[in-house]
């Protein structure tokens, strides 16, 4: 039986980058030109093919249903005959009425990717322009365990929580599980050094030799203006909104006022301060 490789993150968050660099890594050993489908060797957590056969009309009445099939939809994954899966997921590691996201037998490790949350209100109002400033910095904030359904697929459910809920739910869930965190700030600062480190921690992981040629070239293959280009040219099947906007940090100063600030600043004082963001 294999496990799983969580690659986890609150959304809008630099996730889909970091699959896109591990998937041309462990999947594109040819280091042929990949496009956008390359993504598709790591599924996004619970994959809707199998919510669909198990669980689609009981998820249309309550998606918090969705907690009970978690670890079920977990085991039938990992059933293949490889040692180890990537899985994507934005879901906190949560415990909910004894329903477990995950446990130390189905997972191997976790990588764990953070952003400044005033940049995360910021690409989230880019990216849905339909979601007001003033929904959207609830959301991020809310002390309630958040839940988010997709307009557009109703099997597209993550149980959120909060930007801070999230983070500390994988920064201490489930101690025997290796995790690494990494800022989409330092992503941006220095590609190869940061996703070195990425590297590094899963080779070790699983006993494997770093290939620096081929992290070049993975690295070479998610230059932002490449994905842009990409999805401009084929368009991006995860999103029916434009995806890649502008891969940058810092924005939220032309973005956001006083208030909205001190109201993130204030709810997420601790853990910013810890992350090295105030």
């Amino acid at each position: 039986m294999s496990k799983i490789i969580w690659i986890t993150s609150y959304p809008k968050s630099g996730n889909t980058w970091v699959r896109f660099v591990l998937a041309n890594y462990f999947y594109n050993p040819n280091q042929q030109e990949s496009d956008l489908t390359i993504l598709n060797k790591i599924d996004k957590f619970p994959p809707y093919e199998i919510l669909k056969k198990i669980a689609d009309k009981e998820l249309k009445q309550n998606p918090f249903n969705v907690r009970k099939y978690w670890i079920d939809v977990q085991k039938e994954l990992c059933k293949n005959l490889d040692r180890y899966i990537f899985l994507k997921n934005h879901n906190a590691l949560v415990k909910i009425d004894e329903n477990e996201l995950t446990n130390k037998l189905l997972s191997k490790a976790a990588i764990y990717i953070v952003r400044d949350p005033r940049d995360v209100l910021v690409s989230y109002l880019r990216f849905d322009k339909t979601l007001d400033k003033k929904k959207a910095l609830e959301r991020l904030t809310n002390k309630n365990l958040y839940c988010h359904v997709s307009k557009n697929n109703h099997l597209d459910i993550e149980v959120l929580g909060s930007w801070k809920f999230n983070y500390i739910s994988w920064r201490d869930g489930i101690k025997d599980i290796p995790r690494i965190i990494v800022r989409y700030e330092d992503l941006l600062k220095n590609p190869f050094l940061s996703f070195k480190k990425i590297i590094v921690f899963l080779t070790k992981i699983l006993n494997q030799e770093l290939d620096i040629n081929r992290l070049n070239f993975s690295i070479q293959q998610s230059a932002f203006n490449r994905l842009q280009n990409l999805e401009k040219k084929f368009g991006f099947t995860e999103s029916k909104n434009k995806f890649f906007n502008t891969g940058q940090s810092n924005n939220w100063h032309d973005f956001l006022n006083n208030e909205d600030i001190k109201i993130i600043e204030n709810a997420f004082e601790s853990e910013m301060k810890e992350l090295e963001y105030i």
